[in-house]
């Protein structure tokens, strides 16, 4: 489908997540369902401009994963500038501004979500991203800070400001993730006044839920973030019950999950297998497992004394041995 300038599989697209959506988190995610489009998590341009170095390993092999996206949050204009720069040897397809991230730090340094709030800054640097990047820029937004946006003032600002797409989670930066239901009819009013495709993402858990959030609000595509974690069948649950409405049940055993950690291993495996250094290969690897074992062990019998047990494990020997001994 076409989404603006992009030309994806299908209108699924997986959200960036700190810590979590990482090259293995993503790869995974795909092995069960084509996901049009993933992103790279939010990246703080003041400390690209300072040290650029780190981009290699969050970036690594990047273009084996098109079509992705690399987000960026910050509002110093010169880092932004700078990151851009160094950016540009990237092989991505779209440069996804942060506008809605709600955490404390976000809105002390006066970025992500605080940016619902300073408009002129958002439109200001809307206009230098996009002029500066050789990439279709996006926008990711919330419903507003404190309470809902005013619609047409957004509207115009995004549909003068030259960006590709934008996405919007249906809270607001005060609402955090879970502390209101969604506003729907927000979204919905803004999808009627742009001129560029709409993104849509919060709470979309169930088949049932896109479904619905699709049906009334008529976004062009739509998001998903937290749901995968535990669950990364997700979109092809949703995929079987939006094209031949099919109800395809997520039921958690062991046996399900010790087959994910083993394509998820593998896929570590293959993602570092040129990298030469083997402590920093079994210290990422570790990491990858562990968080992610945890995250998969939900909704069975005991599953919080196993997630609790492996909570405490301190390396890679003794993950490896405990997970034997639960599927044991």
């Amino acid at each position: 489908m076409k989404l603006g300038t992009l030309d994806l599989a299908n209108r699924y697209i997986l959200a960036p997540m700190q810590n979590v959506t990482t090259a293995p988190y993503r790869r995974f995610c795909r092995k069960f369902q084509e996901i049009g489009l993933v992103s790279v998590p939010m990246l703080y341009t003041k400390r690209i401009a300072k040290n650029p170095k780190f981009l290699e390993h969050k970036l690594y092999k990047i273009e084996e994963e098109r079509p992705i996206s690399i987000q960026l949050i910050g509002s110093d204009l010169d880092a932004f500038r700078k990151s851009i720069d160094y950016l540009e040897s990237y092989n991505f397809d779209i440069l996804d501004i942060n506008a809605g991230c709600p955490s404390r730090r976000a809105i002390r340094a006066k970025e992500g979500g605080y940016l619902m709030k300073d408009l002129r800054r958002l439109n200001e640097l809307l206009r230098i991203v996009v002029k500066k990047s050789s990439k279709p820029v996006s926008l990711k937004i919330r419903t507003g800070f404190e309470k809902p946006m005013n619609i047409e003032e957004v509207s115009t600002l995004i549909n003068d400001s030259g960006i590709t797409l934008l996405t919007i989670h249906a809270r607001t930066v005060k609402s955090n993730f879970i502390n209101a239901t969604l506003d729907l009819n927000t979204v919905k009013r803004l999808k009627e006044r742009l001129r560029i495709p709409l993104v849509g993402n919060g709470d979309i858990t169930t088949p049932v839920s896109a479904k619905q959030f699709i049906d009334y609000t008529k976004v062009d595509a739509f998001m998903i973030g937290r749901e995968t974690m535990g669950n990364p069948e997700i979109f092809r649950q949703i995929h079987e019950y939006l094209t031949n409405g099919k109800t395809i049940a997520f039921k958690n055993n062991l046996e399900l999950i010790k087959n994910y950690i083993n394509i998820y291993e593998d896929i570590i495996d293959t993602l570092l297998s040129e990298i030469s250094n083997p402590y920093v290969n079994d210290e990422f690897k570790f990491k990858e497992l562990k968080r992610n074992s945890i995250w998969l062990m939900k909704g069975f019998r005991n599953s919080t004394k196993i997630r609790t047990q492996l909570s405490k494990i301190k390396s890679l020997l003794q993950l490896k041995a405990s997970l034997k001994e639960i599927f044991n």
